[in-house]
């Protein structure tokens, strides 16, 4: 019931004396209503009707009642949530039909997100087809989720409609209701409070930055006569409802439960907090310097948002209902991480309060040095707000130690609370707070709209803060402060929203002109410094210790769901209290200030408020820019970080409205902010906003293009370091979620094999692999969770390929991935068609889902090839290589020629069905890795259809996801390097290379370093120091490898090995001072040409990889020397000082593949030693049977002092392993082990025969 300010204390007198819940007063409840009948758009809605977003949901006329949705696969439907749904309470109903027969596959069917969250689905409520039935749940904001499951006695058919309605409150639980009966219930109070972005139908993500279905998310439905109720309906009203009926008004609800629930969620059900015992009291809010989960930037515990927590959200989460059927890789955590929050506090800023929102539980510490702590408070469990004073403190550092990992932090505060007065500052405007007044002016009207989407109708009570002369008007003219009377809702929760509105020229239409009058600080010089209130003699009722507890909120005026200062104190009655706050400096835009004051009181409300004076006091601009710019500059870099991923850039997405809002804000105020205009280049795809850059200069001398190649190459050095000094953990992780690590990682191979830092790389490497078996994410062959095509690659299959580039022919890595290859075969089956194609895009090592939309082949579903490319590459394994051809074959036969003869492919099959269709065109050149491994493998030509198919409709370039050099490989008769080099000018970095392998000119790789000097520059903090999600950080080397190698080794999702060389320096630093260039690189025939920079010779040992085994030819310096080179054998070469040197190598006589020969292997964990002996478990990795071999143990000259028979080993054919262990005494001065097979016939590889022992 709404009533006028003139009778608002009498209503509080009555309900207080009537009962002491709070009252409601009855009415239908609904807040959204979309039938279906006709569009999107919703019949009744009380905030937005039309959807926010819609894509492939249409109508049909045969709704359970008149029209319904029908919702294709790939589909979404999404209306803003504001002011239509509610989080702490509410029903949503509607009619389903699966319109597709039902199988064990769970799939989405509702989904609501979260205003903001440190999750990446933001899931809040989510209703789900779960295989048997139906699941249902609400996220409470500690993250845990309050979740009901049914199983439906018999599957329905597809094309039956039935009703759902699943209501929740967080004083009661949850309850699920199907076709008009309650099925599932859960009692459990929690705390729901939170802020909602967007609610409708998406498979996969519903967000405030992505809106999709897609992967394995990909399942539409019919969904008819939509529904969203602001309260817990009772089963009478769903039965209705489920009857095609409108529920019968409800009377008054029984509200008994809210007052808990609202103590609670301040924290107020524990103890008051601390009084304000003096006249006047001031808090400075403390910034926090830095925030480190581990070694991870994590600002979301600090940020002021409540939806946001400290940590980051594991998906294989230990907290209640959140590991569900649906696995989703772990993002943006490490996999020990959520344990200790470490915050530094400003060596200058003193505090003596902490205040703690969210249900972590554990141990709050203080050090003053970072190193010695002492405890400062034992925070229990079941508490979600406390309050910790300690003695005065300075700098140092604060942490928080978990008792359970992953419980969150949503916002910690460091306050110092002191008597000082508020400042004079540069001005003072002056306000007060009449409550009899409504706050219905033009100037906040976008703070109104936030206050009615946000806060449930009994969270609402707003009053007008308003200045002096306020009701003065010229003469003929009307108030610009005018409003009219106040109407505040009756029996509501003790909470006022103050408004202060930043001027008063923005006005409604319809009403009388105002004129000679404002007042405000729009287009304001100076800074706000912080607010000064001065809060009345309370005649609120106090708690049993006598306080009334108070929480004050002051919101920031860009983005009202963040909150500048968050306080909690009490005061006592009839004792006014002055209190400045201050706050963080802002210089003002033209939006109106908020803030909230909140009471444990339960007959607090506007009128207690009524009187209140607000100052707002400001500072010199100059003095105020340093904290704005600081503070806006953390929350664009915060934000972006997380918005990288999705590549937000629609402001009808929450998060990128915010982060175009901070972005403004800084640039506004600090136009010139260097890291700030390259963030808003990056945000806003515009490289016209980058600052000016200079190009470094090369010494007087030095081949530019040698300068600039090695200038490229440091960046790409630092950028590879930076994430291995200050990200990696002893875990081996890099806190992206070890699946997202593993992408990053992708760039480590090549950088390595161009002789940087190898050892060092390869030790990250390494420890990032066994990561993920630590970690229990790969099991035989497969990941552990079930999920899409995509991260089934990225669970561990990628870096286990990674690590084999660096560690060829260790039996760790050849076995993990033979183990893969073998998995693969119950994931890639001949259909009844005859082709081979991917029978899943939704499978792992617990399942393998093949039905419906989850039967069909996708680009991505080839990513996963990698390990079967590799071990077609290492020992020819034929069920390996047969997985290649058998797929590419399966690719083949649907293609298609055109009336010119140019072919053309499908990018999805249907497996059961061998149906075709275009998809979304995500990683639709995938597949052409798998088809040039086919023709390397088997050499028949008519594996590069699709690559010469491709490279006719989109040219030449095309071929530059193929790591070897095909402009020279197959387009000498197609005049593509003439094209290329026609285009290089105004091409990209890939045709200014191809220009010059052509030509020789290496203007063109001056022009392309330039380029990538400035690009990875320009962007190298926001690639580091920036903490983006570890998958979207890349400062590309592919180039460079063309260049240094001859071609590439490795670039994310390129896979074949196409490198002809790679190098190790004698010097550490020698890669950095020795420019390369391996031009027209083929199996046969590639030459060296290096510019050593350096004082000094450079000595390197070359290693050769994607040339054919045999006697080749060596020619430098006008002298000719034979040598044999193959896949992993290796040559010294010395570069001399300050000069070019070129060596040329050409194949004279070819030899025996090496993926033929058979093959024993050791590698560091296979060597154990214990009480003088040592056990050696030798392996059998070749394409043929070992017929036994020899064990050495050496000292370090090489000399011979033990040597043990190794048995006779079957070949892997199998692809499982094939091992024997030999045992023999430890002599002493034993340095190394050594394998070898008999007569030290040729192997594989040598490169697995000789592990040293530890000292």
């Amino acid at each position: 019931m709404i009533r006028t300010s003139t009778s608002i204390a009498l209503a509080w007198v009555l309900a207080l004396a009537a009962s002491p819940a709070f009252a409601q007063t009855a009415d239908d409840g609904l807040l959204f209503r979309a039938s279906g009948d006709r569009n999107g758009t919703a019949e009744v809605a009380r905030g937005d009707a039309v959807p926010n977003f819609q894509s492939k949901v249409t109508n049909v006329a045969d709704g359970a009642i008149g029209g319904a949705f029908r919702w294709a696969d790939d589909g979404y439907i999404a209306w803003n949530a504001p002011g239509n749904i509610e989080a702490q309470r509410g029903t949503l109903s509607f009619f389903w039909r699966a319109r597709e027969p039902l199988g064990e596959a769970p799939f989405v069917i509702f989904r609501t997100g979260f205003a903001d969250h440190s999750s990446w689905d933001m899931a809040f409520l989510r209703i789900d087809w779960n295989g048997h039935g139906f699941d249902a749940f609400v996220t409470d904001a500690n993250l845990s989720r309050v979740r009901v499951s049914f199983r439906m006695p018999e599957v329905p058919a597809a094309n039956a409609w039935h009703h759902i309605a699943f209501a929740w409150d967080e004083a009661v639980g949850v309850r699920l209701f199907v076709d008009g009966k309650e099925v599932a219930r859960k009692d459990q109070k929690a705390d729901l409070d939170s802020g909602l972005d967007q609610f409708g139908l998406a498979g996969r993500i519903m967000s405030p930055h992505q809106v999709q279905s897609r992967y394995n998310f990909m399942r539409g439905s019919d969904v008819d006569e939509l529904r969203v109720y602001n309260r817990m309906l009772d089963g009478a009203g769903i039965a209705a409802l489920a009857a095609k009926a409108e529920p019968a008004p409800e009377p008054a609800a029984d509200t008994a439960g809210k007052r808990p629930a609202w103590l609670h969620r301040f924290g107020w059900d524990t103890a008051s907090p601390p009084v304000l015992a003096d006249k006047v009291t001031s808090v400075r809010k403390v910034e926090f310097a830095d925030a480190k989960d581990l070694k991870e930037w994590m600002w979301k515990g600090v940020d002021g948002i409540a939806e946001t927590t400290w940590p980051g959200v594991y998906n294989r989460s230990k907290l209640p209902g959140r590991d569900d059927y649906f696995e989703l890789p772990d993002w943006n955590v490490y996999v020990q991480g959520g344990k200790t929050y470490t915050l530094t506090v400003p060596a200058a800023e003193k505090f003596n309060r902490v205040e703690i929102r969210g249900a972590a539980y554990g141990a709050l510490d203080y050090s003053p040095d970072g190193t010695s702590f002492r405890s400062v408070a034992k925070r229990p469990q079941g508490v979600v707000r406390s309050v910790t004073s300690l003695g005065e403190a300075q700098g140092g550092t604060l942490r928080f130690t978990n008792v359970m990992q992953e419980q969150p932090i949503q916002e910690i505060w460091a306050y110092d609370v002191g008597t000082a007065k508020e400042p004079e500052g540069s001005f003072k405007l002056s306000y007060t707070v009449d409550a009899k007044v409504s706050a219905d002016l033009a100037a906040l009207e976008p703070l109104n709209k936030f206050i009615r989407g946000r806060y449930p109708t009994d969270e609402r009570n707003t009053v007008l803060a308003l200045p002096p002369g306020a009701g003065s008007a010229a003469a003929g003219a009307g108030s610009a402060a005018s409003t009219g009377a106040a109407a505040h809702v009756e029996g509501a929760m003790p909470i006022v929203h103050v408004l202060i509105p930043s001027g008063f020229g923005d006005a409604f239409a319809g009403r009388a002109l105002a004129r000679a009058w404002n007042y405000g600080w729009e287009n304001s010089r100076d800074g706000l410094d912080g607010i000064a209130l001065d809060i009345p003699a309370l005649k609120a009722t106090p708690g049993k210790d006598g306080l009334i507890p108070l929480n004050i909120k002051v919101k920031d005026p860009i983005w009202p769901g963040r909150d500048m200062i968050d306080l909690s104190v009490s005061v006592r009655p009839n004792e006014a209290r002055t209190l400045w706050l201050d706050l963080r400096d802002r210089i003002l835009t033209n939006d109106s200030l908020y803030l909230s004051v909140a009471s444990a009181a339960p007959d607090f409300g506007p009128a207690s408020l009524d009187g209140m004076n607000i100052r707002l006091v400001f500072k010199d601009r100059a003095a105020a820019l340093p904290e704005h710019v600081a503070d806006r500059f953390n929350q664009v870099k915060d934000n972006w970080a997380f918005l990288v991923e999705e590549h937000t850039a629609s402001k009808r997405e929450g998060l990128y409205r915010r982060v175009f809002a901070d972005a403004s804000d800084l640039l506004r105020v600090d136009p010139d902010h260097v890291e700030g205009r390259r963030y808003w280049a990056d945000i806003s795809y515009g490289a016209q906003n980058l600052p000016e850059f200079k190009q470094p200069e090369a010494p007087a001398g030095m081949p530019l293009w040698a300068f600039r190649q090695l200038e490229d190459l440091r960046i790409t050095r630092q950028f590879v370091n930076w994430w291995i000094d200050n990200r990696q953990v002893p875990y081996g992780d890099f806190g992206g979620g070890i699946s997202d690590d593993t992408d990053l990682t992708q760039q480590w191979p090549g950088l390595a094999l161009m002789g940087v830092d190898p050892d060092k790389i390869n030790t990250s490497l390494r420890a990032l692999s066994d990561a993920v078996y630590t970690n229990g994410m790969m099991v035989n062959g497969l990941g552990h969770i079930t999920t899409d095509e995509l991260h089934a690659y990225e669970e561990g299959m990628n870096s286990d390929a990674e690590r084999l580039y660096l560690n060829w022919g260790e039996p760790k890595s050849v076995e993990r991935l033979m183990a893969t290859v073998k998995a693969l075969k119950t994931v890639i089956l001949p259909n009844p068609a005859g082709h081979m194609h991917f029978a899943s895009n939704w499978y792992g090592a617990q399942k393998v889902y093949r039905e419906g939309p989850f039967e069909w082949q996708k680009p991505y579903s080839w990513v996963v090839l990698h390990a079967p490319t590799l071990i077609g590459v290492y020992n020819g394994n034929p069920d390996a290589r047969g997985l290649i051809t058998g797929t590419v074959d399966g690719l083949l036969a649907h293609g298609k020629q055109d009336a010119k003869g140019n072919w053309s492919y499908p990018n999805e099959i249907n497996w059961r069905s061998d149906a075709e269709r275009a998809g979304d065109g995500g990683g639709a050149s995938t597949p052409m890795q798998a088809v040039w491994s086919a023709y390397r493998f088997t050499g028949d030509t008519k594996y590069l259809n699709p690559i010469l198919a491709r490279a006719t409709k989109s040219g030449p370039a095309s071929v530059q996801d193929i790591n070897e050099n095909l402009v020279k490989l197959l387009g000498g008769d197609k005049d593509w390097s003439k094209t290329l080099t026609d285009r290089a000018k105004k091409g990209g970095a890939f045709e200014q290379w191809a220009a010059w392998d052509a030509t020789g000119d290496t203007r063109y790789l001056e022009s392309l370093h330039a380029a990538a000097i400035e690009d990875k520059s320009q962007r190298q903090y926001m690639y580091t120091e920036g903490h983006w999600w570890s998958d979207r950080v890349d400062q590309p080397n592919e180039i460079l490898q063309r260049e240094r190698l001859g071609g590439i080794a490795l670039r994310r999702n390129q896979t074949w090995p196409g490198n002809a060389v790679s190098w190790r320096f004698d010097d550490p630093e020698g890669a950095l001072k020795t420019a390369i260039l391996v031009p027209g690189a083929t199996q046969t025939h590639f030459k060296v040409i290096a510019y050593n920079s350096g004082d000094t010779p450079q000595s390197a040992e070359m290693s050769t990889w994607n040339v054919a085994a045999g006697e080749w030819e060596m020619v430098a310096n006008g002298t000719t020397t034979p040598l044999h080179l193959e896949r992993s054998a290796s040559t010294r070469v010395t570069f001399a000082p300050h000069a070019t040197t070129e060596i040329e190598f050409t194949l004279k006589t070819p030899g025996e593949e090496v993926a033929t020969r058979a093959d024993l292997g050791i590698g560091n964990d296979d060597i154990v030693v214990k009480g003088g002996r040592l056990a050696a478990t030798v392996h059998s990795l070749g394409a043929k049977d070992a017929a036994g071999g020899t064990l050495i143990i050496e000292d370090a000259s090489g000399k011979t002092l033990a040597s043990a028979p190794v048995p006779a080993l079957a070949a892997p054919l199998d692809l499982t392993p094939k091992t024997a262990t030999v045992r023999l005494s430890l002599p002493r001065g034993a340095a190394r082990v050594r394998v070898a097979l008999p007569g030290n016939a040729p192997e594989v590889t040598q490169r697995n025969n000789v592990v040293k022992l530890p000292n």
